[in-house]
C-alpha cells in the first residue's frame, strides 16, 4: 500500500508539474520523488528536482517552525481533495493531469507534510495556480 501511494504521488506530481504551460526549452522539468526515510520505517520524504523548488523553500517558504504537523495535515487534506477536484472537473487538464492518492489516515511525517504543503505553495508562486486550502501568508497576489 505504501508503495502504491510513493508510486502514485510521484506520477502525480511529475506529471502535474511539468506539464507544457508555456516553458521555454531552457527550463527544467520539475520531478518529485517521495519514499520512506532510511532512519524510520513509517516516516516518508518527498523530494523535489527542480532547482527552483529548493530555492523557493529556502528563500520564500515559511519557516517549519510556523507549522505543527496536524496544521499541515489538515491543510494537506484541503488543498489535495481542491487538487483532486480540479482534475475531475476536468479544469486545466494540461496542469492538473492525475490525481493525488493522499490517505488521510496515514502518517507521513511532519517533514513529508512541510514538503507536499510547500509544494501547493510553490506551484501558486511559480504558475500563478490559486489554492483556497493556502495560508494567506504563501498565497501570492
Amino acid at each position: 500500500m505504501k508503495n502504491l501511494f510513493a508510486i502514485l504521488i510521484i506520477s502525480a506530481f511529475i506529471w502535474s508539474c511539468s506539464s507544457g504551460l508555456g516553458k521555454t526549452a531552457n527550463e527544467s522539468k520539475p520531478q518529485i520523488s517521495s519514499h520512506k526515510k532510511a532512519d524510520s520505517a513509517d516516516e516518508w520524504e518527498v523530494t523535489v528536482f527542480d532547482a527552483e523548488y529548493e530555492n523557493f523553500v529556502a528563500t520564500r517558504a515559511q519557516p517549519k517552525s510556523m507549522f505543527t504537523e496536524s496544521s499541515l495535515k489538515s491543510r494537506n487534506q484541503i488543498l489535495v481533495t481542491e487538487w483532486n477536484n480540479r482534475f475531475y472537473s476536468n479544469i486545466n487538464p494540461n496542469f492538473y493531469e492525475v490525481a493525488i492518492d493522499y490517505d488521510q489516515k496515514e502518517n507521513y511525517g511532519f517533514d513529508f507534510e512541510y514538503r507536499l504543503y510547500q509544494f501547493f505553495a510553490y506551484c501558486n508562486w511559480k504558475y500563478g495556480i490559486q489554492f483556497n486550502g493556502l495560508r494567506g501568508v504563501d498565497k501570492t497576489k
